[in-house]
């Protein structure tokens, strides 16, 4: 390796260079440290405060790229025009247009308004899309489905999208069932009230009342709300629902489609 592409020789290069990683990280393990604090005094904020820690954390260590790209020759000029006051705006102007800056001012704004936070379970209609909030990151919102996999989307979609949030105690989703055209429908909703009413996890206050749907050459498309205070409370009580519906409908003689 050539000492001259360096501006002040390869061991002081390499010195300076293990200073100021070093400096960078002790500084991102102070921001950290008091990211958790913060974390711990402040529960409804976090969300906030983790999207900060992560813009503080990528500015210290673009700095600290900087000052080493600065010590090679060929480089300096490059690392001198981007420490520039005006020249950062500049970049900061051109990044602008990007989709990267984009999907980080809508993150931004999202960790500061808190549509919905870190541990929320929430829905995006317009995409059919539902999940448990795991991480808001520069570029995108991590998503925890019911099924354990992860969905990642752009922070610029969540940013405009129609969400509900699941998490404040009132969640509700229909139950569809198709049956025989000369079911007894009022028969029928005794039957569904009756096996809601056996189940904990159901909310009691609010009436399932059923929906034809449509009507068929096979019979009716038929639907019910099922209210709960979550979306694991609903899948839970889904499955216990579903079988003892279906054993009372048999009881009754009322066929399935």
């Amino acid at each position: 390796m050539n000492e001259s592409i360096f501006a002040n020789g390869l061991y002081y290069f390499l010195i300076s260079s293990a200073v100021t990683v070093l400096f960078a990280s002790i500084t991102d393990r102070i921001f950290k440290r008091l990211t958790n604090r913060f974390n711990k005094k402040y529960e409804d904020k976090i969300t906030t405060n983790q999207y900060l820690y992560q813009t503080i954390r990528a500015l210290v260590w673009m700095v600290a790229i900087i000052v080493i790209i600065r010590q090679i020759e060929p480089l300096s000029s490059l690392g001198d025009t981007i420490l520039g006051a005006t020249s950062i705006i500049a970049v900061a102007v051109g990044i602008a247009a990007q989709a990267t800056f984009g999907n980080y001012i809508a993150g931004f704004f999202l960790a500061v308004h808190q549509p919905f936070k870190v541990g929320d379970i929430i829905s995006i209609k317009e995409k059919d899309l539902s999940g448990t909030v795991q991480e808001i990151t520069f570029r995108h919102t991590v998503l925890l489905t019911q099924e354990q996999t992860e969905i990642i989307i752009p922070n610029t979609v969540m940013n405009s999208a129609i969400i509900e949030d699941m998490s404040n105690g009132n969640y509700s989703k229909a139950i569809e069932l198709k049956v025989a055209g000369d079911t007894d429908l009022e028969k029928l909703q005794k039957i569904i009230k009756k096996v809601l009413d056996q189940e904990e996890l159901v909310n009691h206050e609010k009436e399932a009342k059923l929906v034809v749907k449509d009507l068929t050459v096979n019979g009716y498309l038929i639907s019910f709300p099922v209210y709960t205070d979550s979306l694991k409370d609903y899948v839970d009580a889904r499955n216990h629902l579903l079988p003892k519906l279906s054993e009372a409908l048999n009881k009754n003689k009322i066929g399935l489609r």
